[in-house]
């Protein structure tokens, strides 16, 4: 990557977009990136930006097949293809005029200090805006996964069900919907409805695919801030799978249970468990919860402090890998570490900073975890492992893999009864089939004999 000698904050949004993909493609993740780009460009530019930015991220690899059947020998330097690439989305996917997304990707081009790349991007943006309908066709026929990862989903999911495979191609380049878990300590879902149609916000109540459950899936675009009570606590920002974790423990009808919540960061299942807890669902004597990273870990704190639940857990920076328990712990949510390649639409960047060597990797993590916690859970107890994975390899093989190294181990059977949501041998796996789906994420549940 050529040396950037310009002020951020200086350079037109285009060129920040490539400026971020760029570091992207460093390792550096959109989720700490994100506030610092859309603080270098104006307010009434904000959205355009958001959506170059993150379209871009979305259709990454649909839209580099493109760049490669055109270029005969690709460009090594890696800003050259964020350009290349942000020039095609927005001539594929968005309205700028044809000759005004050539000349400022250009502009933009030039403004990283990168001119030696004006004649190629120019070149192919030109050939592409001279059949745009023939290239946006090829774009969306088929997945904008890694092939890697397209490939892994195969094997999961499209042996059986090649409708799975499809769906999940086409379903991981969109966007996601956004859902509201309701505070069960200060409202229901049906009153905060009422309050949400009071102030003209549209959405719908959806179920959770468990007993009554159910969560609020916001229709529009809308700033979460300005939600009804959202400052009070009533409400949190929570994908519609994210919050089975929850309902979940509660099918299980115990009185009264201490809970070791581990790899908690950002602490939205956390959360979710002290509101059901407040509010009487079931009774939570002590509650653990702990991360390896301090800085996910303030996250935490912010969390609970907005939702009036500061000091109801212990908040611990260890791993969990080495964290003894001073007396065993009746029930354990592990929300493992994962490849996340069931958020992918919330965070596109997970297409291009995760590859496959990190699966494996992945898989003994979660292994040297699994095992250390069942040692800290008491005989009878419950262990809820969680991820939000589409891989079988993190989620129904790691368990049963576990289960064939653990006799104390038995699985405990539950019902999740929507459609996307598909029976394993243990546990439940998740998957956005849909627009509207939730994320992917996978939930087995295991007691301790």
């Amino acid at each position: 990557m050529g040396q950037i000698v310009k002020s951020e904050q200086k350079l037109s949004v285009r060129a920040n977009v490539i400026l971020t993909l760029e570091k992207i493609h460093q390792g550096q993740s959109l989720s700490l990136l994100l506030d610092g780009f859309l603080g270098n460009v104006s307010d009434n530019e904000r959205g355009f930006a958001h959506e170059l930015l993150l379209g871009t991220l979305r259709q990454w690899h649909a839209i580099n097949r493109i760049g490669e059947s055109l270029i005969k020998t690709p460009p090594t330097d890696v800003g050259m293809i964020c350009a290349l690439n942000m020039g095609l989305y927005e001539l594929l996917y968005m309205t700028t005029p044809e000759y005004a997304t050539i000349n400022e990707t250009l502009n933009a081009l030039k403004a990283v200090d990168k001119n030696y790349g004006v004649g190629l991007v120019n070149a192919i943006l030109r050939k592409v805006a001279s059949s745009r309908e023939k290239y946006r066709k090829k774009v969306d026929k088929n997945h904008s996964l890694p092939n890697w990862l397209a490939k892994q989903i195969k094997q999961d999911w499209g042996v059986e069900h090649q409708e799975y495979y499809e769906l999940l191609g086409q379903n991981l380049r969109q966007s996601a919907p956004v859902f509201l878990r309701v505070n069960a300590k200060f409202t229901s879902v049906h009153e905060y409805a009422k309050l949400l149609t009071q102030a003209n916000i549209a959405h719908q109540i959806v179920p959770l695919g468990m007993a009554d459950a159910s969560a609020i899936r916001l229709k529009g675009s809308v700033k979460i801030q300005n939600l009804p009570h959202f400052a009070d606590g009533w409400v949190s920002v929570q994908d519609r799978h994210a919050q089975l974790c929850g309902h979940i423990l509660a099918g299980l009808n115990l009185p009264s249970f201490s809970l070791l919540d581990a790899c908690t960061a950002p602490g939205g299942k956390l959360a979710q468990m002290l509101e059901l807890s407040k509010a009487g669902v079931f009774h939570m004597k002590h509650t653990v919860a702990l991360d390896n990273d301090e800085r996910r870990l303030q996250r935490v704190h912010e969390n609970l402090a907005r939702l009036q639940l500061t000091d109801q857990a212990d908040i611990i920076c260890t791993d969990g890998r080495a964290y003894q328990a001073d007396t065993p712990f009746d029930v354990i949510v592990l929300d493992a570490p994962c490849t996340a390649t069931g958020v992918v639409r919330r965070h596109p960047d997970i297409a291009l900073l995760r590859d496959e060597s990190d699966v494996e990797q992945t898989v003994r993590l979660q292994s040297e975890i699994l095992v250390n916690l069942w040692q800290q859970l008491a005989v009878g107890g419950y262990l809820l492992y969680v991820t939000c994975s589409l891989l079988k390899a993190e989620n129904e093989s790691q368990l049963l893999d576990f289960l064939a190294k653990n006799t104390n181990a038995k699985v405990v059977d539950f019902t999740l009864n929507l459609p996307n949501q598909i029976k394993q041998a243990v546990g439940y796996q998740c998957l956005p089939l849909h627009a509207d789906d939730g994320d992917g994420f996978y939930y087995g549940l295991l007691q301790k004999l």
